[in-house]
């Protein structure tokens, strides 16, 4: 996992972003706090894995180019966010949704 490290610093501050973008494909995650927008990159990571537990009580939407990985990083960012929308998107086109998608809350 890429690019959570702030958010957990932001965290410590009590500060949190107010939407966290997961990309489950090859991304940049040097973002700057804009807007309250955060980008984290989880490809190729195991999901059963991942310490998601920054994420509490934060809007998270998630791109994934794989359905089965999609569904399964919905399910567990579930167990923290308030609010989760989750898709299938295009390699091409990451912002272009194709499939599944499901949203999410609490």
């Amino acid at each position: 996992m890429k690019g959570h490290e702030p958010i957990l610093e932001m965290r410590k501050q009590r500060v949190q972003p107010e939407w966290v973008f997961i990309n489950d494909f090859p991304c940049s995650t040097n973002w700057q706090l804009f807007d309250d927008f955060a980008t984290v990159c989880v490809h190729e990571d195991n999901i059963r894995m991942l310490d998601l537990r920054f994420l509490v009580d934060c809007k998270v939407s998630i791109a994934s180019t794989n359905e089965r990985r999609a569904k399964a990083l919905f399910n567990e960012c579930k167990k923290y966010a308030s609010l989760v929308a989750s898709g299938v998107v295009t390699k091409e086109h990451p912002a272009k949704q194709t499939g599944w998608q499901e949203v999410w809350q609490r």
